[in-house]
């Protein structure tokens, strides 16, 4: 059976970020593995600059270890005299703080506002996908349940037929196919072939068609035009008015569908497949009331309309939908407060494109495909992985510095200020990221940092030799020059 995908009007995003996705998710057949491998991609070449970046740091942090010392010294001197204080710590800034020093500034702040485009502008990029997508989502099941609506009212025709009537009545055995053929796509209202109480099922597992009842156009389109004659007195006018989709998908589920006002009596505006139809229990015996009187009911066309219906757009919803391990919908928040059928105002906040009465069509069918298949999006595991590994990140570089500086002898500078801030606010941000957008993108970042975490070491090992080497050419130098001086 085929699944259709209704685009409509619906403009795929064509971005850089949304171009580069598509591409890796046409080899992958995939959003979440096309995003990680992606990830991975930026991430190997982002830490060949990065390296840079972080052997700049060391450079500052190494000079900072020298400065210490003597800014330790004339604070202790001169404590009591603040102007002199600071006359002497700007003469030791000076000293220290040249050009090398500040060209190491420069590439820092440059490559924190580069990965901060990155991480904006791809934040951009995944969040229109994801607008595209939940309104495509969306529309696939809108337009399934419409065009089963629309089948079974072309088929009926007038409603008066008793004999089509009859063949809805044993609505267990029907069901909607979608073909694609040549000359366009089609849905069908067939009955399946059954053994007793099972269906018969052909060698790929698929219910075996025993009849089609009927046939129509997939449609992709629901507007129409509607034509209207005025009798007034001897003269006689057409009048015509455009139907847009939504006006006639409401007309479909009001008339197959109707929706009861208040004063009209139970059953009053129903078309009645079965009367006194046996109330069956769970293993198919027939219930009694308090007087052990058989319970009965009527079988009306609305039910068996929705039943039929929402099997459909289930099946379209489980083929369709972007899940990954225990995230229901990818484009929403991994968090069991997000509901993974979305409400309404959700789902209009979301997507795009949303004509008038679209409120009306949502609730024809979406509540009973929440009783199907809802249930919580996740239940934040993304935001914790994603401040437990920056966190471990941080720790990790902290621990390197720790044990480098313990093996030269040297004190290392506590963080202060803004530096030391910043290591509890960056995991805390990431977090929030991950917490409040969608799932997709906390799986960006959560890759970004496993990737970043793993590589770290190499990175820290690279500029450990960058740094050694130098120490070396500078202790080779200091050595040439005391040897000078003793002659």
């Amino acid at each position: 059976m085929a699944i259709l995908s209704t685009l409509l009007a619906v403009s795929e995003p064509t971005g850089f970020w949304e171009t580069i996705i598509r591409a890796f998710d046409k080899v992958c057949n995939n959003y979440v593995l096309a995003v990680i491998f992606l990830t991975v991609v930026i991430r190997v070449i982002w830490a060949i600059v990065d390296t840079y970046s972080k052997y700049n740091q060391q450079k500052m942090n190494a000079i900072q270890q020298k400065m210490q010392p003597e800014l330790d010294k004339i604070k202790a001197r001169y404590e009591k005299t603040p102007q002199v204080m600071n006359q002497k710590q700007n003469e030791v800034y000076r000293k220290y703080m040249n050009r090398s020093y500040y060209s190491g500034c420069l590439v820092t702040f440059l490559m924190m506002a580069l990965n901060l485009v990155v991480f904006f502008t791809l934040l951009g990029g995944l969040n229109s996908m994801a607008s595209y997508n939940i309104t495509t989502s969306y529309n696939n099941l809108k337009y399934t349940y419409a065009n089963t609506l629309n089948v079974v009212d072309e088929y009926l025709g007038d409603y008066s037929d008793q004999t089509k009537l009859s063949e809805l009545a044993d609505y267990q055995s029907l069901g909607i196919e979608i073909y694609s053929e040549e000359d366009g796509d089609y849905i069908a209202l067939v009955r399946y072939a059954t053994e007793g109480e099972e269906f018969v099922r052909d060698e790929n597992g698929n219910l075996t068609i025993e009849e089609e009842l009927y046939r129509t156009l997939y449609k992709t389109d629901f507007s129409t035009i509607e034509e209207t004659t005025i009798v007034d007195g001897s003269n006689t006018t057409i009048a015509y008015k455009a139907v847009t989709d939504n006006d006639y998908i409401v007309s479909l589920i009001n008339k197959l569908i109707p929706v009861y006002q208040e004063g009209d009596a139970e059953g009053s505006l129903e078309v009645i497949l079965i009367e006194d139809m046996p109330v069956l229990d769970e293993n198919g015996q027939q219930l009694v009331d308090e007087n052990g009187q058989p319970l009965t009911r009527d079988l009306y066309l609305s039910e068996m309309v929705q039943n039929l219906a929402m099997n459909e757009v289930a099946l379209v919803y489980d083929v369709d939908k972007n899940s990954f391990l225990w995230i229901e919908n990818i484009w929403l928040a991994d968090s069991p407060t997000t509901q993974s059928i979305m409400s309404f105002q959700t789902l209009s906040s979301q997507a795009s494109g949303f004509e008038a009465r679209e409120e009306e069509v949502y609730n024809a069918f979406m509540p009973d495909l929440d009783g199907l298949r809802g249930r919580v999006n996740g239940y934040y595991i993304l935001t914790i992985l994603c401040v437990l590994v920056s966190t471990l990140s941080i720790l990790l570089t902290n621990w390197h510095n720790k044990r480098k500086n313990k093996k030269l002898g040297k004190e290392t500078v506590k963080q202060k200020g803004a530096m030391k801030w910043m290591q509890i606010l960056i995991p805390v941000l990431l977090g929030l990221f991950a917490l409040f957008y969608s799932s997709i993108f906390a799986i960006y970042m959560l890759t970004g940092q496993v990737v970043s975490t793993i590589l770290l070491p190499l990175q820290l090992l690279i500029i450990d030799k960058i740094m050694d080497k130098k120490k070396e050419k500078e202790d080779k130098a200091n050595d040439v020059v005391e040897y000078s001086r003793k002659f």
